[in-house]
């Protein structure tokens, strides 16, 4: 009775081995997914990162020209659309 006792023990030993070993394989799956997903978020935030501090340094080149008579004179003409005094602008339409 002893042996069916220990045998019935060392089988359930073993069940309860087999299922706790299946758990942490599912739960490591589960983190190396979610690993993966926050690897590829950082890389789009790196990214991000690295276009913002372009545009940065473009906004501090122009900050640092600001007082630059020629650029003021570009923004004026490309963005604005102005034109100097006295001066003549013609449009044409069509190719």
């Amino acid at each position: 009775m002893k042996k069916k006792q220990k045998r019935a023990s060392g089988f359930l030993t073993g069940v309860l081995l087999l299922v706790l070993l299946l758990g942490v394989g599912i739960q490591l799956y589960r983190m190396q997914e979610q690993l993966r997903t926050a690897r590829a978020e950082e890389a789009a935030l790196a990214a991000q990162i690295a276009q913002i501090e372009r545009e940065n340094a473009q906004l501090q080149e122009d900050l640092d020209n600001a007082d630059n008579p020629e650029l003021i004179e570009e923004i004026a003409r490309n963005e604005l659309g102005m034109v100097m005094q006295d001066e003549k602008v013609f449009y044409t339409y069509g190719g």
